[in-house]
């Protein structure tokens, strides 16, 4: 037999076959250490020494020259490095899509916390290259490292006899942004970094996998206080398969980690003894086609097959923890359920670990020995650290400060309990100051011209009551129906809308569309040829065009490729406006800013701050109209165009505290909605089920959404919390002239900033929707 094999394995046998090998512990320490103490007292004298020592090779000049680099990339084959780019696109995406924007949460109203993640400022990768070139390992570890934008990162490498590393090592190194490469390999490499020398930068954490001596240089540096990925040492897998799965494929898969090295171990886990005959059959005759049999022929004869009922598998596995795990065959699904610890999991017959090791995105550096009880495998968490931050403003004072006193009172910690308490007298002291001169705030906003502004006064606004004999308004009384002016405070409509969205019609006021009301705010809160207006890029662009008719200067501030909103950006840039327009969710982008993100922004903005909320009853949670009268500076802009399918009716509203409806109201046309308009708004919100039909459009959304995904041309869909989708294709001209060939108008943003190559398809019916999917899937 090629594996040993035990059956239905005891309690103490099990321990001993899932027993890793290892050398000495306390003469490898001992040689680690020494090699440690020779580093920082020699510097770089100790690591010629060392590579002439380890690695044969003569030379005082570790770093690769652009010369060896270019020299290199000629000597890598186009189908290698055809093959490298497609493995890094893939790692790449894979690894992207781990990027995040860290929330703010309001624990308490006024006790704002959030996290930032900082790239770590000095990495050092460790790519092994002895027996065998893992230039796979320096797309694992440099790709991160370039989406987090570690500053300085640094790769060292044994280099070969001729004192070169393999080349294909290198050109991978190019593809993943690493400029700074070492000539170094071993525990000397680790112990170079750790500590620095001459030539060798110290870093603050290490990366990468190796041999045991490496993997214990690792952790003697941890104890000097470099930060480390984690013991990543020799290659493991543990495969677990029934006689339903090829019994070639499980050997291939043993014998794939098996050429790792002699110190590496596989285990077949299964059920039946025939199957491990069957198997072990397969691994003499792909043993004598491998170039390394050699090392895996050692690697197995340290490694074990088991065979026991499936029902124990899950316990085995999470016992052994093995960096890979291979589950196949009929008892697949029941077993993965189980599995808690592992370092990366392959699924399925087809799905050879082989491919987690180059290609398919997932990365390959994974606890190893036991560790994946403890460990992940290397993700972008990795390359950065998380800083915690909080905001406490008065009110959160307020709210939680005799919490923390009686807390830190009964921990007999009076100095952090007193802390609290100057300053809870100190607001105490000031709130009455603080009332009264809040209530000349709000005037502070308006234009001051516009101070004392006399509304006009329409004949229907001057009675109380109900009139049967409308003399008031010179209107014609001849005829019916439509004669007489609409009602100018629009009370039956505000009452209905109040009703189905959950609002108080009181802070209400209703305009000609959106527009209308944000012109009038605009106007109301704008000086003209003085006063700013700021805005995000992209936005809707109305924006721009009410600041021009309103002779206001306009703060466009640039969002990145990405649409990411940064707080800090937004309230820095806007800090010299007097009026901040946020869209959200945003158009075109369809991102969504979070409530705690807007609220930061309200508290910390000195001036008038309007969000747009034109798609919000398509995610209503994060309305900020719950706010407006806790916020002088607050006003909510909404619709019944998009969620409401009432765009040809043209009803928009703020949402904003009663000061601020009498302000608007002021300057406000009396007679802005006609009685049409008011009567069929009236009625058809009173006759939808519209939490339905929102849920209806968002199904849609995610429909195409999904086809857009999965769409050859389509290069990037941008999530959307709205009833559009912004995608990016190629050629973005040429397919919206095709779309309109077909009958078909989408709108065309790639004019707008970031926005190159983009289309943003609204949501419509299913069959509009239908007809779009069709269209451009003939592009395909």
């Amino acid at each position: 037999m090629v594996l040993n094999y035990i059956v239905n394995p005891t309690k103490e046998e099990l321990k001993l076959a899932l027993q890793r090998p290892s050398l000495d512990k306390e003469n490898l320490q001992n040689t680690i250490a020494s090699i440690f103490e020779k580093v920082e007292t020699f510097g770089d004298e100790a690591l010629v020494d060392f590579t002439k020592k380890f690695e044969g090779i003569s030379t005082t000049n570790f770093e690769v020259t652009e010369l060896e680099k270019e020299e290199a990339e000629s000597l890598v084959s186009l189908e290698l490095k055809e093959a490298i780019r497609i493995a890094a696109n893939n790692i790449y995406k894979f690894h992207a899509a781990q990027l995040s924007s860290e929330e703010k949460i309001e624990t308490t109203t006024g006790v704002t916390c959030w996290r930032k993640s900082i790239p770590i400022q000095s990495v050092g990768l460790y790519i092994p290259g002895g027996t065998a070139p893992l230039f796979s390992t320096v797309l694992m570890l440099g790709i991160p490292a370039k989406i987090c934008e570690n500053p300085n990162v640094i790769l060292c490498s044994p280099a070969n006899k001729k004192g070169k590393i393999h080349p294909a090592i290198l050109f991978a190194a190019k593809i993943a942004g690493i400029k700074r490469i070492f000539k170094l390999g071993g525990a000397q490499a680790i112990a170079a970094m750790s500590i620095g020398t001459n030539q060798i930068p110290k870093v603050d954490k290490l990366f990468g996998p190796g041999n045991q001596y490496v993997t214990s240089a690792k952790q003697f540096a941890q104890s000097l206080g470099i930060a480390i990925d984690m013991p990543a040492g020799p290659s493991e897998v543990l495969v677990a398969a029934d006689n339903s799965i090829p019994a070639a494929f499980v050997a291939a898969d043993l014998l794939a980690q098996a050429e790792h090295g002699s110190d590496s171990q596989v285990v077949f886990l299964t059920d039946s003894e025939d199957f491990v005959q069957l198997v072990d059959r397969e691994l003499e005759n792909q043993l004598n086609e491998l170039p390394r049999a050699n090392f895996a022929i050692e690697a197995l004869k340290k490694s074990h097959s088991l065979i026991v009922s499936s029902d124990n598998w899950s316990k085995i596995i999470n016992q052994y923890a093995p960096e890979h795990l291979i589950l196949m065959g009929k008892y697949e699904s029941e077993v993965v359920e189980q599995v808690v610890n592992a370092g990366s999991v392959f699924l399925g017959q087809f799905t050879a670990e082989s491919f987690g090791d180059y290609a398919s995105g997932t990365n390959h550096t994974l606890p190893t020995n036991g560790f994946a009880k403890a460990y992940s495998g290397v993700s972008l968490d990795s390359f950065v650290k998380k800083i915690t931050f909080q905001r406490i403003n008065k009110t959160g004072l307020l709210n939680l400060g005799q919490t923390v006193v009686t807390l830190a009172e009964a921990e007999e910690l009076q100095a952090h309990a007193n802390a609290i308490k100057v300053r809870l007298n100190f607001v105490a002291n000031n709130i009455l100051f603080e009332e009264e001169t809040s209530k000349t705030k709000q005037l502070t906003f308006i234009r001051k011209d516009l101070e004392n502004v006399v509304p006009y006064s329409s004949a229907r606004d001057e009675f109380e009551g109900k009139g049967d004999v409308f003399l008031d308004a010179n209107e014609n009384g001849l005829l019916e129906k439509y004669n007489r002016y609409p009602d100018p405070f629009q009370k039956e409509l505000k009452a209905q809308i109040a009703q189905v969205k959950r609002l108080n019609s009181s802070n209400l006021v209703v305009g000609n569309g959106s527009d209308e009301i944000l012109d009038i705010i605009f106007r109301l809160i704008g000086t003209p040829f003085r006063d700013k207006v700021a805005f995000l890029n992209p936005s809707y662009g109305m924006y721009a065009v009410l600041a021009k008719l309103n002779g206001l200067e306009t703060i466009s501030i640039d969002l990145d490729e990405k649409f990411r909103i940064d707080t800090n950006q937004i309230l820095d840039q806007a800090a010299n406006a007097k009026l901040l327009v946020l869209c959200n969710p945003n158009n075109p982008t369809g991102n969504l800013i979070q409530k705690s993100q807007l609220l930061e922004i309200v508290r910390n903005f000195n001036g008038v701050i309007v969000i747009d909320e034109a798609y919000i009853d398509f995610c209503s949670s994060e309305s900020l109209a719950d706010k407006v009268n806790d916020y002088p500076n607050l006003l909510i802009v909404q619709t019944l165009s998009k969620a409401y399918g009432m765009a040809g009716l043209r009803v928009g509203m703020a949402v904003c505290n009663e000061k601020w409806v009498r302000l608007l109201n002021s300057i406000k046309p009396p007679y802005n909605l006609s009685s049409l308009v008011q009567d069929q708004a009236i009625e058809l919100l009173k006759a939808s089920n519209w939490g339905k039909i929102r849920s209806e459009i968002k199904l849609e959304r995610s429909r195409i959404e999904a086809f857009l995904k999965n769409h050859q041309l389509v290069e990037e869909v941008f999530e959307s919390e709205a009833n559009f989708v912004l995608f990016r294709i190629k050629d973005a001209d040429l397919v919206y002239s095709k779309l309109l060939t077909d009958g078909i108008v989408v709108r065309n943003r790639s004019s707008q900033h970031n926005c190159s190559n983009t289309l943003r398809v609204s949501v419509g019916s299913k069959t509009e929707n239908n007809r779009f999917i069709h269209s451009l899937s003939q592009l395909a």
